[in-house]
């Protein structure tokens, strides 16, 4: 009954770290400062390259640096590892970012953040990030999708006028 307790507590343990993942994703997408804080310890650090210091810093940091530089922009989780240790966890989460900049040039990113995580006051968040890049690619402008005759798409928004902050929960 123990081990069942134990793998059972694993899962719960595994299934809100990877929630905070898609969180930060979220914030980031929706350039909301607020949601990406939310993500980090206090005193988390996070290297992403362009950016190194503590993860709340970075929040607001890349939330004024997209709404600068890019018109859109999406993040992917794929694959996601997670190994624990108590209320320590070191996570491998593999990611793809499409951004689209204010010229029209698509980029993709193919990148790996490396994490980890503690849980204070039962809550896990992200203690240390490093972001390693694998591959980039970027994709000159063409035609905009959206603007197909007869097609009303509703596109997203990097605020909370964006159509995810009317659901319920949100």
């Amino acid at each position: 009954m123990e081990d069942l307790r134990a793998d059972l507590q694993a899962m719960f343990d595994r299934q809100a770290i990877y929630e905070v993942l898609t969180r930060y994703c979220r914030g980031v997408d929706r350039c909301d400062v607020e949601l990406l804080r939310s993500v980090y310890h206090e005193d988390a650090t996070d290297d992403h390259g362009m950016f190194k210091g503590l993860g709340h810093d970075f929040a607001v940091w890349i939330v004024a640096w997209e709404r600068q530089n890019l018109r859109m922009g999406q993040h992917l989780i794929g694959n996601f590892r997670c190994e624990l240790a108590g209320d320590v966890a070191h996570t491998e989460t593999y990611c793809i970012s499409f951004s689209e900049d204010k010229e029209g040039r698509n980029a993709t990113v193919y990148n790996r953040y490396i994490d980890r995580f503690e849980r204070r006051h039962d809550e896990w968040k992200i203690a240390d990030r490093v972001v390693v890049i694998d591959m980039t690619r970027v994709d000159e402008p063409g035609a905009p999708f959206g603007d197909v005759p007869g097609w009303d798409f509703t596109f997203g928004a990097r605020d909370q006028s964006d159509r995810s902050y009317g659901q319920k929960g949100n």
